[in-house]
């Protein structure tokens, strides 16, 4: 029964994911277990027992070590911690700083039979600590460096945090964005309906995409895609919304231009159509006012008008023609600031 408990204790204490040494009443090594064989990169057991404790030691621990022991074996203490750089048994080779724990192991009585020493290699955590650092910096990076932008609201619906590329979205700087509320960020029609949105959102029901028209620091509008959704702490109590918004300006801005220029075409086709109609009646007002001043002498009460309406008839003639020539959409002002007309001159001329 003795040797299967024993067995059993050997096991557990070679699962532990530190490095244990057991030392005897004359700090002398008695055993280790497989953990510290790996850190100390041997399997050559027999080479240890019996060595010192201070062999398991840089030498510039030794005072620190006797004390230690001292302190355990006289009762003063039941567990002492130390920090090292390299334990002296471990791999020379190997940079590393470890966490070493002494505890006194003693008898049903207290007698003092010997030292445990628990060592963790804190190397090695710390290189995994700073390969997530290094990820978390490589995904902050790439978020803070995307061309959509990112945000995230407390439950008072006030911005904590936003990416560069929401602020050059926008036009702001992070100092200016922080803390403003969410309904801000829009433009004064489109407040209310962002507001209701994430009460919406944060009440527990599912995420929005909308699109909407938001508010350039400088006042023109950005045409957006928002999405957001809550970020939850527990599935009861969302603490957080967070969101993307996309910049579709240039999107909507090609979509207007695409329906001026069919809205275009087709008031081309009806005026083109137009002039086709007109140019036979203009043809015979123009034959007519000709015959008419050929036969009437230059001095007549009527010639000078003749004269105007066969010159308006014949400008008449030629804006028919050059709309029905039309290849292009180019504009000009109509009305300052407002309206615009088609610019007859630039639109028929051959590209």
């Amino acid at each position: 029964m003795a040797g299967s408990v024993e067995h059993v204790m050997r096991h557990l204490l070679d699962s532990l994911g530190e490095g244990v040494i057991l030392f005897d009443v004359d700090d002398r090594v008695r055993w280790t277990n497989g953990t510290f064989e790996r850190m100390r990169g041997s399997s050559k057991l027999a080479s240890l027992l019996g060595r010192s404790i201070f062999d398991c030691h840089p030498s510039a621990d030794y005072g620190k070590v006797s004390q230690i022991l001292n302190d355990l074996k006289t009762g003063r203490e039941t567990i002492r911690y130390h920090r090292a750089k390299r334990s002296g048994i471990i791999d020379a080779e190997k940079e590393s700083r470890y966490d070493i724990f002494y505890t006194a192991v003693r008898d049903k009585q207290g007698d003092y039979l010997g030292t445990a020493m628990i060592i963790r290699d804190i190397g090695e955590i710390k290189r995994l600590q700073d390969q997530v650092q290094r990820s978390e910096e490589k995904y902050k990076d790439l978020i803070e460096n995307i061309d959509s932008g990112m945000f995230s609201l407390n439950r008072k619906a006030r911005i904590t945090y936003a990416n560069n590329g929401l602020l050059q979205m926008l036009g702001y700087h992070l100092n200016e964005i922080l803390k403003r509320r969410w309904t801000e960020l829009f433009r004064p029609g489109w407040r209310d309906e962002a507001g209701r949105i994430f009460r919406a959102t944060l009440s527990g029901r599912s995420g929005s995409i909308f699109e909407t028209e938001m508010a350039h620091r400088e006042g023109r509008t950005i045409y957006a895609l928002v999405n957001i959704s809550t970020l939850e702490v527990d599935r009861e109590n969302p603490s957080l919304v967070r969101g993307i918004v996309t910049d579709i300006t240039a999107q909507k801005e090609l979509e207007k231009e695409t329906m001026e220029r069919e809205r275009f075409e087709g008031v081309i086709e009806m005026a083109g159509a137009a002039c086709h109609h007109l140019n036979q009646p203009l043809t015979s007002i123009l034959a007519r006012v000709q015959m008419l001043m050929k036969e009437m002498d230059r001095e007549a009460i009527h010639y000078r008008s003749l004269g105007i309406i066969e010159k308006e008839a014949t400008r008449m003639a030629q804006i028919t023609q050059k709309i029905q020539n039309i290849t292009s959409y180019e504009t000009e002002p109509y009305v300052e600031g407002h309206s615009r007309i088609i610019d007859l001159e630039r639109a028929t001329k051959k590209k």
